[in-house]
């Protein structure tokens, strides 16, 4: 067995059952690791359940819904001022790992000193031959991100790892020492695109990102908002404002906007076609707040 100091973090928002299951996963695991689940406000139920199922876990529990991004960041605050981990395992709590997944992450992490950020082989859950996530390059000028090989059949056409430019974020290893020097997550992404962020900020302080194509996850995929398909919208294109903002120039942020908006044509259009005036409200919503920079809406049930 490896020998890693390594913790999982996992963040729950009203999905007490999956969460359970995937740290069922993570502890039938063949290298051990210490999980934290964060408890996002669900205010349903989730934290006495998950303290019931699974005891041996360490529950942080917060009054509201906080963000993704910044829930991570409240339990690195505990582990980095512990200084007893050397990684911190990300994993959404939809998905479930194969028992060798964290060993042969945290192997390639011994092997390839210089990588900073270590992303597994992602496949859909109700597909579970079919390639969610095995790499993806950012195309330099415009952002957008292109996925090497998503809904592809897996034949194994991966068998090394290789540097990407983009980890995704459902199931992520991440060096100690990569937040030291850049930082946590942005908290300003309430949801979406803070691990693009993240992996942006540690390549240009110098770490590589590497895919381990031998480590396998299954996700079920933006479970917690599946319902709420408004509130996707809404997230999204308030955190792509944000993003562009961040990491564009005034000069190239329009152009590049522009080439995002058309990104997402083939949503805003099938909701034309459904006169689903909700979820075209919800994107222009998200838009406007985004350029406003108004803070992140607090009443998750205004978009559902």
């Amino acid at each position: 067995m490896i020998n890693a100091n390594v913790v999982t973090v996992i963040v729950n928002w009203k999905l007490k059952e999956d969460t359970v299951y995937s740290i069922k996963s993570l502890q039938q695991s063949d290298i051990h690791t210490s999980i934290i689940v964060v408890d996002n406000g669900s205010n349903d139920g989730s934290a006495e359940y998950i303290a019931q199922q699974c005891p041996d876990v360490e529950l942080m529990v917060l009054p509201s819904n906080i963000g993704f991004g910044p829930a991570c960041n409240r339990a690195m605050s505990k582990v980095l001022k512990e200084k007893k981990y050397d990684f911190i395992f990300f994993l959404n709590n939809d998905a479930t790992i194969h028992p060798s997944a964290l060993s042969e992450l945290i192997n390639a992490a011994q092997i390839y000193p210089e990588a900073g950020i270590f992303g597994a082989k992602v496949y859909y859950s109700d597909k579970p031959d079919t390639i969610w996530y095995a790499g993806a390059h950012r195309r330099q000028g415009v952002l957008a991100v292109t996925d090497v090989a998503r809904g592809q059949i897996d034949c194994e056409q991966f068998q090394c790892c290789h540097e990407v430019d983009y980890i995704f974020g459902a199931a992520m290893l991440v060096r100690r020492n990569v937040f030291e020097k850049v930082g946590f997550f942005d908290k300003r992404f309430f949801l979406y695109l803070e691990d693009l962020d993240l992996c942006i900020r540690a390549q240009k302080a110098g770490f590589s990102l590497l895919f381990v194509p031998n480590a396998h996850v299954w996700h079920k995929g933006s479970a917690s908002t599946s319902k709420k398909i408004s509130l996707r919208r809404f997230y999204m294109a308030k955190s792509t404002i944000h993003f562009l903002r961040k990491h564009t120039t005034p000069i190239s942020r329009l152009p590049v906007f522009m080439l995002w908006v058309f990104i997402y044509l083939n949503d805003i259009f099938s909701d034309i076609i459904r006169g689903d005036i909700a979820n075209l409200k919800a994107y222009w919503s998200g838009f406007m707040h985004g350029i406003s920079k108004k803070k992140a809406i607090h009443d998750l049930d205004r978009y559902s």
